[in-house]
């Protein structure tokens, strides 16, 4: 009776364990599978480039204890121990960007909990034969093998929820085109580029504010489905203006948005190497950001980038009138001449105007890039009919977008440059100009490097790391295996290894940035990985 008692509460207290811990691992794999944007292959690619680390040994602990099935005693010590054991000494690595329980992630835990509901019934018919000293042993398996395929299974769900999932999607495409299509004198401006497109169309969204009702797609909602949800939740008639931001991961991407929206003014702001895991080659990066202005109409306004080396081939590529505007190329529509940076902290240019004429502009903002924003959308707005003055204003009181060369300072007295965004070769390099340029002792670099660059990621990486070796103190690289190539980069330039940090992730970076840092000294973030990086 005594024995029966103890298996009975033996399996109840293993199972509610078990129960725990897969309940927490479908979470993290789930946002995992959310941060990959639901696309099975590239969830698949994140799985594998580190398998081990990423199944963990919770996942193995079930099979390792059903190898002692012969003694039930030690079978229950090591699953009910272990379990117990590996959650007391779990790593608690803060989460960037939190799982979001949307409609279709409780769909997927559905369809995940269907299919592990009927593996696990499957389990429990044979248990009951008396053939192991455990009962319920069939069970048991079963559960140790669903706990080790758990991040397999949430790709069948994923599969298995397609149709559903497509049908939901095109029911929202449909309804958002019914409200575009009920506002035939909506300007639409659609945005992309590799850089820069977030903080153009926020300077551009202030620009035009003083003429027109503008309605702007908010922070990074650049795909077919977020710029649908936009639409639907918060355009209305009142609107006169929709400017949209339009991301790509693949050909095809901004197409999609372009059938959606009908842009009748397009913006291409740079287009370089970005993405290139999911794009292969730049060829395929200019193709895609191309189908924007190959939407327009023919009466519709191209603004493209005179300094961008696919200008010409990107001006074949519509039928609009093209705009150029530029920083170094001479002949570009809109260009920035003479630019000063001033004692009082702003960054002071002459643009050169179509018509011969010229306009003095002051920013606060800072580093080339946001020139190339400021000039970009200054072209746009002028187009559109905003007056000289209300642009000086404007571009005079302009704030950076979040996590974009944003400055602030600290209570310590250090000045931090934000740039943690994202990165890339040319936008990473015009930080670390900023770096050298502002003022402050000593100039500290805290950085991942940068990511998705493809097979030139190494490379761009050592490049990075070889150009900062000239504007800064010190550098804190964040992780190991990660940081590597910027390493090389900087000591191949003879940069002294005493000042280089290497941490495992970005607390241990800014704990350490914390012990060594002085008032007056300056620290740029450049780059900040997503959680599946982690």
């Amino acid at each position: 009776m005594g024995a029966a008692l103890f298996q009975t509460l033996a399996v109840l207290l293993a199972l509610t364990l078990y129960a725990v811990i897969v309940g927490r691992a479908v979470l993290h794999y789930l946002h995992m599978l959310q941060l990959n944007s639901y696309r099975n292959e590239r969830y698949l690619r994140w799985l594998n480039e580190d398998l081990l680390k990423r199944i963990g040994p919770v996942s193995l602990l079930p099979l390792v204890a059903l190898l002692f099935y012969w003694n039930s005693g030690l079978f229950f010590g090591i699953w009910i121990g272990g379990f117990l054991l590996l959650s007391l000494k779990r790593p608690k690595v803060p989460v960037k960007k939190p799982l979001v329980v949307t409609g279709r992630v409780k769909r997927l835990m559905a369809a995940t909990f269907l299919i592990w509901l009927g593996a696990s019934l499957l389990g429990l018919f044979p248990g009951a034969t008396g053939l192991s000293p455990i009962p319920y042993f069939s069970l048991f398996l079963m559960l140790g093998l669903l706990l080790l395929l758990l991040p397999w299974l949430l790709v069948a769900a994923n599969l298995l929820a397609v149709p559903v999932e497509s049908t939901i999607a095109r029911w929202y495409i449909g309804d958002a085109g019914k409200i575009i299509n009920g506002m035939p004198g909506l300007l639409v401006v659609g945005i992309t580029g590799s850089y820069g497109k977030t903080s153009t169309k926020f300077i551009l969204n202030e620009l035009l504010l003083s003429r027109y009702n503008a309605l702007m797609t908010p922070g990074s909602f650049n795909t077919l489905l977020g710029v649908t949800r936009i639409i639907r939740e918060k355009l209305k008639p009142i609107h006169d203006l929709f400017l949209v931001e339009m991301g790509a991961k693949q050909p095809g991407d901004i197409r999609e948005i372009c059938e959606l929206v009908h842009p009748r003014y397009g913006l291409i702001t740079t287009i370089g190497k970005q993405h290139l895991e999911m794009f292969k080659s730049l060829a395929n990066i200019v193709k895609t950001k191309s189908e924007l202005v190959e939407s327009l109409p023919s009466d519709g306004i191209a603004f493209l980038n005179a300094d961008d080396e696919s200008f010409t081939e990107v001006r074949g590529r519509t039928q609009a009138k093209v705009v150029s505007f530029g920083v170094d190329s001479p002949g570009a529509d809109y260009a920035a001449r003479e630019i000063k940076y001033l004692a009082n902290g702003l960054t002071a240019l002459t643009l050169s105007l179509p018509n011969g004429e010229t306009l003095l502009l002051e920013t606060r903002l800072l580093g080339k890039n946001n020139i190339y924003n400021i000039v970009s959308a200054v072209a746009v707005a002028m187009e559109l009919g905003v007056p000289e003055n209300r642009i000086k204003a404007t571009v005079r009181s302009l704030q950076p977008a979040p996590h974009r060369l944003n400055v602030k300072k600290s209570a310590a007295g250090i000045t931090i440059v934000d740039d943690a965004f994202s990165s890339n070769p040319l936008g990473a390099r015009a930080a670390l100009d900023v770096l050298r340029e502002i003022e402050g002792n000593r100039k500290v670099l805290i950085t991942p490097g940068m990511v998705e660059l493809g097979e030139t990621e190494a490379e761009e990486n050592r490049l990075l790391g070889a150009y900062a070796a000239s504007r800064c103190d010190y550098v804190i690289l964040v992780g190991i295996e990660q940081a590597k190539p910027i390493y090389e980069g900087l000591v191949s330039e003879g940069y002294p290894e005493n000042q280089v940090y290497i941490a495992a992730h970005l607390n241990e970076a800014n704990d350490h940035f914390a012990k060594i840092s002085r008032e007056g000294d300056v620290v740029l973030y450049e780059n900040d990985l997503p959680d599946t990086y982690n």
